[in-house]
């Protein structure tokens, strides 16, 4: 990006900024092609495209998201260290990377097809709204945050021209709700560990610590049930050949989101969930075995 280079700050303050590390959310694009089998070369090419696309619109709303936000993020013990609000990067350049960002996510789109399109166009307004309301309401936040992660699920399916299962649209709402809701829980801890106050930019009391807590645990073993009712389907039994073995998912699941709130509760978590499952060395081997197990119950003998 030539602002990156012709500014005051580098490529790794930009890369910071762009949020180059949470691109492994949209990684959700890529869900259909596994869940359907669609292992081809025109799915996997459409996906990737749709990934790009979806990589450089959210790039231009977290921008805009730390513009809204800078003054809230100077006074906060680590935001202050993000790029806008420790002045590495100047509001004007980042006015000006935005549309530019749009506007390169939107020339990759019609390469999918004009239906992802719409459904990234859909994806903008919604992350905008969030950025700039929505996020200030109670609750409201954390069900837009998981729609806005299950978009990426139905338009990649919508890139590689397969119906969305209903079962996976209600996995994905449960599963993402309970992330999001860790992440406020999160939030809320370290300001009390660091007697901030409550959040000026979140309409959340400190007081609600607990009960964010418990809906976030909820949240995620209606997930694993949603899922065990998957496996008792009879869509599963069209698509995997030992689809038995699917149940071996369901205890790695209710382990995963028990250990990460007990981590979150021992505030041993980074305040985004899925950037602490990718840099966690046991939420990488279970994700190692969830792939295995879905592999082995696709095998052909």
């Amino acid at each position: 990006m030539a602002i990156a280079v012709r500014g005051s700050a580098g490529i790794l303050t930009w890369a910071k900024a762009l949020r180059v590390h949470q691109y492994v959310k949209n990684a959700l694009i890529l869900v259909p092609v596994v869940t359907a089998h669609q292992f081809n070369f025109a799915a996997t090419s459409a996906a990737l495209i749709a990934f790009v696309a979806f990589s450089l619109c959210a790039s231009a709303v977290y921008l805009l998201n730390d513009l809204v936000d800078v003054e809230a993020d100077r006074q906060h013990p680590t935001k202050k260290y993000r790029a806008l609000a420790s002045g590495a990067i100047k509001p004007w350049q980042a006015k000006i990377a935005i549309p530019i960002l749009i506007a390169a996510a939107f020339a990759c789109a019609p390469a999918v097809s004009l239906k992802f399109t719409l459904a990234l166009l859909f994806y903008l307004a919604l992350t905008t709204a969030y950025s700039l309301s929505l996020k200030r309401k109670m609750l409201v936040d954390v069900v837009v945050l998981a729609m806005l992660y299950t978009i990426r699920v139905i338009a990649g399916a919508i890139a590689i021209s397969v119906e969305v299962s209903t079962w996976l649209l209600a996995f994905s709402m449960f599963i993402f709700l309970s992330l999001a809701l860790m992440k406020r829980y999160s939030e809320l801890a370290l300001r009390i560990d660091h007697n901030l106050p409550d959040p000026s930019t979140r309409n959340y009391k400190l007081d609600d610590l607990v009960i964010v807590g418990c809906l976030a645990v909820a949240s995620g073993f209606n997930a694993v049930t949603i899922f065990a009712l998957y496996i008792s389907s009879p869509a599963v039994q069209q698509l995997y050949v030992t689809p038995e073995l699917l149940w071996l998912i369901c205890p790695i699941l209710t382990y995963w989101i028990g250990r990460a709130m007990i981590l979150a509760h021992r505030r041993m978590m980074n305040e985004d969930p899925i950037v602490f499952a990718i840099r966690d060395r046991i939420s990488r081997l279970a994700g190692v075995l969830i792939v295995a197990i879905l592999i082995l119950a696709m095998w052909k003998k």
